[in-house]
């Protein structure tokens, strides 16, 4: 696990910010390809960050940070 992702799990916004900024673009893209709309999936990519923040904890490092924002997404679209 990343020191970002340490650090935001335990409330640094700031280091959220960080992963954000790392992030971003390839979740934009995923969430745009699955609603197949960019308005829709700029959408869908901040209630993502949105519940990644909310649901960081449960992250474990079990997988890279990339592939679980990645299942967020999907979840978020899905729902």
């Amino acid at each position: 696990m990343t020191d970002d992702v340490s650090r935001a799990q335990r409330g640094d916004v700031q280091a959220f910010e960080r992963i954000y900024k790392q992030h971003s673009g390839r979740v934009t893209a995923l969430c745009c390809r699955l609603a197949n709309d960019s308005a829709r999936g700029h959408e869908l990519m901040q209630d993502v960050f949105v519940r990644a923040w909310e649901r960081l904890q449960s992250y474990r490092g079990e997988s890279t940070l990339e592939t679980w924002l990645h299942r967020v997404a999907v979840n978020v679209f899905l729902m």
